[in-house]
C-alpha cells in the first residue's frame, strides 16, 4: 500500500513539475488556430496580446535601442486602446471597466511574457528566438502592418 502511495505522490510531483516548465502562455498561432477571427471576443484578446509582447518588447530593447522601444509602446498602448474600444462596442461595457480590465489582462499576459522570456534567455542567450514569442511578434507586427 506505502509503494502504490509513493508510486501515485511521485507521478503527480513529477507531472507539477512539467507544468511549471510549460510556457505560460499558448503561443498565438495555436490560440487562433480554428478560431473565427471577425468574432469580436478573438479580436479583443489579439489586441490585448499583441499589446503585451510590443510591451515586453520595449522593455527588452529599452537600454540598447531608446527609438524602438518608444515605437513599440506607442504599438502597445494604440492595440491596448483598440481592444478598449471593441469591448465598449461589441461588449457592452463602460469605458472605464473595459480600461481597467484591458489593463489587468496586459499585465498578466506582459509578466507570462517575462517569465517565458527569462526561461528561453536560460535555454538559448536570447528573449525571442527559438520561441513562441518570437512568432508572436511576427503574428503581431502582421496586424500592426494592415493599420
Amino acid at each position: 500500500m506505502k509503494k502504490v502511495k509513493l508510486i501515485i505522490v511521485t507521478i503527480f510531483v513529477l507531472s507539477l513539475s512539467n507544468l511549471v516548465k510549460a510556457d505560460l502562455n499558448n503561443s498565438l498561432k495555436k490560440y487562433l488556430d480554428g478560431k473565427d477571427l471577425e468574432k469580436g471576443s478573438t479580436q479583443i484578446y489579439l489586441l490585448k496580446r499583441c499589446s503585451a509582447v510590443y510591451a515586453y518588447a520595449s522593455g527588452i530593447v529599452l537600454k540598447s535601442d531608446a527609438v524602438s522601444s518608444k515605437n513599440f509602446i506607442e504599438i502597445s498602448n494604440n492595440l491596448l486602446f483598440k481592444s478598449v474600444e471593441l469591448m465598449v462596442i461589441d461588449e457592452n461595457k463602460k469605458l472605464e471597466e473595459a480600461q481597467a480590465e484591458a489593463e489587468k489582462n496586459r499585465k498578466e499576459l506582459f509578466s507570462n511574457y517575462i517569465a517565458d522570456g527569462k526561461k528561453n534567455w536560460e535555454k538559448n542567450k536570447s528573449h525571442f528566438k527559438g520561441s513562441y514569442i518570437s512568432e508572436d511578434m511576427a503574428i503581431c507586427s502582421k496586424l500592426t502592418e494592415e493599420n
